[in-house]
């Protein structure tokens, strides 16, 4: 077929419009190949964050079919128990769970496939997760497995341990410290009338050797109280900068003797110790009885390590005690070698009354977790049964030079046949006003009593008292109240503060000023007059 030139001038446009078409197909199909390549990469990316993600993650994610096989399993979790990957993918939940001893997973697990979501606690060797559990569904709704999320909660479950402990014995203490006031003031009445119907026998009569043991059982009693005291933090005390190893040196002789020949002591005490802010007799207390339960847990010998060091605290493990503050402290450690403690009784160690020694009264250890606490220390507690025990004591470390220490002073008071004074006695408690009353009459003072402020303040003006003996509380007015405005009636007088809290607890709620004379119940009348002769100036 003849073209003319104008039809093949046509056919050769069409056939560049072809080929301009093609290659623009061409080009828009590389596009498209570029484009699809660098969507790859770009899920695939992704694809390997997420995965280092969960490689990452204190947890484990897993997926398993209808017939509760595992089809996959990511996280750091996996390490941390012990497992891998290939491990687990094929395995049936059943086989996994029987590893850990936490069967109850299987039924969750089936409840699942179910369509119910499930959410438990499981805990794995020393390791506790929160499980998540949910139906794995495709588009159309159907179940075609589970899907599971464990995130690890072991240190939050430690913390909030040691939360719900501490609230509990704080709750105890409250309670500690309310029962010792009270039975503070039984006391002091029980003590005063024997001391009374003491006075008023002969030596000879048959009553005294009966009367004697009711006031050693009084001051046995009282040293119970104390102990309750001490472990509500409600104690009296006199803290002061100090060497633990100057202390430690001289309790010593005391601390072999309270064990025995048969127990060796093996100390090791920091050349350089920093100061703590204590009251050297709370801490001997502490020492004291550490050393009680550490002779009753090694009967046959063995051996008591004392240790002391300079140690920083630092955030990491403040975050996982509770209530410890980072920085500087002063350890104690003291290492027994005896039967140890099982680990079920580790959690109640620091409650009063808790003890498993037959004829123990379960205060020793409550009253060393009173006094480490109100020194605003930290006390940790290792222990493995049949290789002993370890008490580490962290009292924060001061920059204060420690005190002297000095050697104590006999107590002994000489009772002078007579006295001269006038004392105003304010006390709600009617055994304690009367005994305590008959036993002031009886060195020779004039006494006056009143049940309550406004009776003090009517007998004040007619009789003006030189010395004001007042209960910290009382009704409708505080004793500091009372004490202030017989300040303003006579400004030379004096005030002797007394309470059924053995504690400083009264200072600090602002019932007393630091300072102030105070005699915590119960008291002998040996111990009362020496206080108010020291008052009235006439030591």
């Amino acid at each position: 077929m003849d073209y003319s030139p104008q039809d093949l001038k046509q056919k050769y446009e069409e056939a560049l419009s072809e080929i301009e078409a093609l290659r623009q197909e061409n080009a828009d199909l590389r596009e498209s190949e570029a484009r699809s390549r660098a969507l790859e990469r770009e899920v695939s990316d992704r694809e390997k964050r997420l995965q280092l993600i969960l490689s990452q993650l204190p947890a484990v994610m897993w997926t398993c079919d209808t017939m509760l096989r595992f089809t996959s399993i990511r996280g750091a979790g996996l390490r941390m128990i012990g497992l891998t990957e290939e491990q687990v993918i094929g395995t049936q939940v059943p086989q996994i769970a029987a590893l850990s001893h936490t069967e109850h997973t299987l039924i969750f697990h089936e409840r699942a496939l179910q369509g119910e979501p499930q959410e438990y606690e499981a805990s794995w060797g020393e390791w506790v997760f929160h499980v998540y559990l949910e139906p794995l569904r495709e588009e159309s709704g159907e179940i075609v497995g589970v899907i599971g999320l464990a995130l690890d909660i072991t240190d939050l479950k430690r913390l909030r341990t040691q939360v719900e402990q501490s609230q509990r014995l704080e709750s105890i203490g409250r309670l500690a410290g309310g029962i010792a006031h009270d039975f503070n003031n039984i006391l002091a009445g029980i003590s005063g009338f024997a001391q009374i119907a003491l006075m008023h026998l002969p030596d000879d009569h048959p009553s005294r050797d009966a009367i004697e043991h009711i006031l050693d059982s009084v001051e046995r009693s009282g040293e119970l109280v104390s102990q309750l005291l001490a472990f509500a933090r409600r104690r009296l005390i006199a803290p002061q900068p100090m060497n633990l190893n100057e202390h430690l040196q001289r309790w010593l002789p005391l601390v072999q003797r309270l064990l025995g020949e048969d127990i060796e002591i093996k100390c090791y005490f920091a050349d350089t110790l920093g100061s703590v802010r204590a009251d050297p007799a709370q801490i001997e207390q502490v020492l004291l009885n550490l050393s009680a339960n550490a002779r009753q847990a090694m009967p046959n010998g063995g051996m008591l390590t004392i240790e002391t060091q300079n140690v920083t605290l630092d955030e990491e493990y403040a975050s996982y005690h509770w209530q410890v503050q980072s920085g500087d402290y002063v350890l104690m450690t003291i290492t027994d070698t005896g039967y140890g403690i099982a680990p079920e009784h580790l959690p109640h160690l620091f409650e009063p009354f808790f003890t498993t020694r037959e004829g123990g009264t379960g205060l020793g250890l409550a009253t060393v977790h009173g006094i480490i606490n109100q020194a605003k220390g930290h006390i940790w507690v290792y222990s493995e049964v049949g290789k002993g025990t370890t008490f580490k004591i962290y009292l924060p470390r001061i920059d204060s030079a420690p005190t002297p220490v000095e050697v104590r002073a006999s107590t002994a008071v000489v009772i002078p046949a007579t006295q001269k004074g006038t004392l105003l006695l304010v006390e709600d408690n009617p055994d304690v006003r009367e005994s305590t009353a008959q036993l002031l009459q009886s060195a020779g003072y004039a006494v006056y009593t009143a049940e309550n402020p406004e009776q003090a303040i009517q007998l004040a003006q007619a009789h003006p008292p030189d010395l004001l003996i007042t209960d910290v509380i009382l009704p409708r007015m505080r004793g500091s109240e009372l004490a202030e405005q017989l300040k303003m009636m006579y400004p030379q007088i004096k005030v002797l503060f007394i309470s059924g809290y053995t504690e400083n607890s009264v200072v600090i709620q602002g019932e007393i000023k630091p300072g102030v004379e105070f005699l915590p119940k119960p008291f002998t009348l040996r111990q009362l007059l020496e206080r108010i002769e020291k008052l009235l100036g006439q030591e």
